[in-house]
């Protein structure tokens, strides 16, 4: 059984979030772009690998609805104009549309009773050394990884109360450092080297070490600033962990595919 179904979600729901990459908060108008992404990629998709019978349009219901609550709800957790208990609820509702997508390409991956091959004219091109179920799963492993990935961290920051927007001024480049080191990650451990991907981690420890020193003195001394040098610490850490956890999860999804 592949789990093509689940890369053509991630493929999506990446490809969606990559419409508001950069920005917190977007506008009503924005996020239907964003919408609209998700939804030419997902309609694309099914399209090519065909579920079995009249399920194929109540899947692209159900997903372009996950991905549509998804965006909605993570945009409200991180708009600072709303409430303490609006953004929570929010929060855990774009956390339950995640897990509601991924149930639901994961039981629909069952109406894909065929093998999702390349077309005979590309058997000539560098396309065709991969299977064609296989690169659609690490594609969306991939997608997931940048946009979409940086989101999740922040609202997971946001959760445990060390939130983003107050400490990354101190760690710098962290929007852009995650998802280049999530997709290293995926790309060493799907060709087998997870060794290599945890030198990279460590590397990182060390290199970040000095700022985390700097972050936890005053600026006008070497005392320690009261209440500063555990959120800045836990930031890092946190984030960090979390960022691991989704490209780690990229690297399983590539190699059940």
């Amino acid at each position: 059984m592949s789990l093509v179904l689940v890369g053509v979600w991630l493929a999506a729901l990446g490809t969606g979030d990559l419409g508001r990459a950069g920005a917190d908060v977007v506008g009503l108008r924005r996020r239907l772009v964003c919408l609209a992404m998700a939804a030419v990629v997902l309609l694309v998709g099914l399209l090519v690998v065909r579920p079995d019978g009249a399920w194929g349009p109540v899947v692209g219901v159900l997903l372009l609805g996950d991905v549509a609550v998804w965006l909605g709800a993570s945009g409200v957790a991180l708009d600072p104009t709303r409430t303490a208990r609006a953004r929570a609820a929010a929060r855990w509702l774009a956390f339950g549309s995640l897990l509601g997508g991924m149930v639901v390409a994961a039981l629909a991956v069952q109406t894909v009773d065929h093998l999702v091959t390349w077309p005979d004219w590309t058997s000539r091109t560098l396309a065709a050394r991969w299977p064609a179920q296989d690169l659609v799963v690490a594609g969306g492993a991939v997608l997931v990884q940048l946009a979409t990935g940086n989101i999740l961290v922040r609202l997971l920051l946001d959760a445990v109360g060390v939130p983003a927007t107050s400490n990354e001024k101190q760690l710098k480049g962290g929007r852009v450092l995650g998802p280049m080191e999530r997709v290293f990650i995926i790309g060493l451990g799907g060709v087998g080297q997870l060794t290599a991907a945890a030198i990279v981690v460590a590397a990182k420890g060390l290199l970040r070490f000095p700022e985390l020193q700097r972050a936890q003195l005053r600026p006008q001394d070497i005392a320690p600033s009261p209440g500063g040098p555990s959120d800045v610490t836990e930031y890092f850490l946190i984030g960090s962990f979390a960022s691991w956890l989704l490209a780690l999860g990229g690297v399983a999804l590539v190699h059940l595919a």
